[in-house]
């Protein structure tokens, strides 16, 4: 093994040809996958494989087992790789641009905007098999995990040999070249993803981020991995996918205006999404609530869309409902938290959500009491944006009045605020609260979050919530009983009563 490896590396240097030459690298690929003990040294491989991938290639007769000439020196290359700086490399450069060329692609014509819709030709498989094209990609996973803040520069150029090749991995034409091959479509598709992943892995500064997600924006990228996860992957294989467009879409609205787009004009698309949402698949669901959450929050504009997915048309397909009853509590939360989004437009909500509110908040007022701090944080604030919301039936909403009561009181901070907040919405949009108010003591227990809560956003919104509460009968009369006033004024910070800050 290793006189035959010294004498390829010898000959591939002196040699012009790329068949000789990717025939050799071959045989020592099978030998050394077949257990025989082939010594490769770096210094003689690397200079023989960068000659061997710039060589010119005419091949005759299509390489044997399936595999591409280019298979075998990737193999090699994987096997000897141990020095730092690879990623810098001319050979890191030329085994790129012999992928883009073997895929067919190439950087985009002047004045042609990146992910422009062109043919795509068969792939040159006689270069570089189906099953090569996957080590490739094991092997730039490679560089990658070693050398990430070498290649991240790579990933902000849209325009770049690198950004190129992965659409064109990533793009419809070329998973269907891999004729449904269950394995390897799979694995194409989840290895590009782990590229692309990189930067939201590391510490990156916030201009590297913005510049990558940008190129992945204008490279077309998050379209392509929604048709992959449709049309391309079963239901498990899609988690990663889902994961990286979660954080694609969190990081930049062009990004949700380019995923609504896209699913929004097809039916497949929705399809996926909609199956998604009925899924045993907890990282699934996690990740697409977080995505629709923010879908949610960007814009009404994109209500439509949110509808055609959440919208069911009877009990049974109406996954909101569902949802906020799930046995595991980040999806009650992040259920909680997507139908507070939805809420926040006070126009705009679609009629087939409209008609579905009842039952929903329903539902949401069960997850004020929810054992998990992080649901009862998302549903204090779902209830808050329902309660000024104009399609709320106001008698579901009266019966939110003790739940938030006692989350004046809950151990997070947040969720105090919330609560404080949802009463005061409550108080000024309702004009029938007032008994329900003196029955639940919420008087009383706002006025002590006002005096004494450790936390200065949760006082504020409680005061707040006392002067929407003194509007209605009795209320004023027992705040007065109370000495409302003096311990007001007696825990107002230095500078002014809290009545007056709080018109700010």
């Amino acid at each position: 093994g290793q006189v035959l490896s010294h004498q390829w590396a010898a000959r591939s240097q002196r040699c012009r040809s790329l068949l000789p030459q990717g025939a050799a690298a071959f045989l020592l690929a099978q030998l050394s996958q077949r257990g025989v003990d082939v010594v490769l040294r770096e210094e003689e491989v690397l200079p023989a494989v960068t000659n061997a991938l710039t060589a010119p290639a005419e091949l005759q007769l299509p390489p044997p087992l399936g595999a591409g000439l280019y298979d075998g020196l990737i193999f090699l290359l994987l096997k000897v790789l141990a020095q730092q700086g690879f990623a810098a490399s001319e050979l890191w450069s030329v085994l790129w641009h012999g992928v883009a060329a073997v895929l067919r692609v190439g950087a985009e014509p002047e004045g042609e905007a990146p992910g422009a819709h062109r043919p795509t030709a068969q792939p040159d498989w006689n270069l570089l098999s189906p099953q090569g094209t996957l080590l490739f990609l094991s092997l730039a996973l490679f560089i990658f995990t070693r050398e990430s803040h070498r290649c991240l520069p790579q990933l902000t150029q849209s325009h770049g040999v690198l950004m190129v090749t992965l659409r064109s991995l990533l793009s419809p034409a070329f998973l269907a070249c891999l004729d449904g091959d269950t394995e390897l479509v799979p694995a194409v598709v989840i290895q590009a993803c782990q590229l692309l992943c990189f930067p939201f892995a590391l510490d990156v500064d916030r201009d590297t981020l913005a510049s990558v997600v940008a190129a992945v924006r204008d490279s077309q990228l998050p379209a392509q991995l929604l048709q992959a996860c449709c049309h391309h992957l079963p239901l498990p294989a899609a988690e990663l996918p889902v994961s990286l467009l979660c954080h694609l879409v969190v990081s930049d609205e062009r990004v949700v205006a380019q995923v609504v787009q896209q699913a929004a004009a097809s039916e497949p698309i929705l399809a996926f999404l909609t199956t998604v949402l009925f899924s045993d698949s907890l990282p699934l669901l996690t990740d697409l609530l977080s995505l629709l959450t923010h879908v949610a929050r960007v814009s009404s504009e994109h209500l439509p869309f949110l509808q055609s997915i959440l919208g069911g048309s009877d009990a049974s397909h109406q996954p909101l409902t569902r949802l906020l009853g799930h046995r595991e509590h980040p999806i009650r939360a992040k259920t909680c938290s997507l139908l507070g989004n939805l809420l926040r437009h006070s126009h705009g909500l679609p009629q087939a959500l409209q008609n579905q509110l009842e039952n929903l908040l329903e539902s949401l007022l069960a997850c004020l009491a929810d054992r998990d701090q992080d649901v009862r944080r998302a549903a204090s604030f779902a209830v808050g944006n329902a309660a000024c919301h104009p399609a709320s039936p106001p008698r579901t909403l009266r019966g939110a009045v003790p739940g938030l009561t006692r989350l004046l009181l809950d151990p997070n901070p947040r969720t105090r605020r919330n609560a404080a907040s949802a009463l005061g919405n409550l108080c000024w949009c309702s004009t029938e609260l007032g008994e329900l108010l003196l029955e639940s003591r919420a008087p009383r227990v706002l006025l002590e979050v006002a005096c004494q809560d450790p936390q200065a956003s949760v006082r504020e919104r409680a005061l707040l919530a006392l002067r929407a509460a003194s509007r209605h009968p009795g209320v004023q009369q027992v705040l007065l009983s109370l000495g409302a006033g003096e311990k007001l004024v007696a825990h107002a910070a230095p500078g002014g009563s809290p009545w007056l800050s709080a018109r700010h």
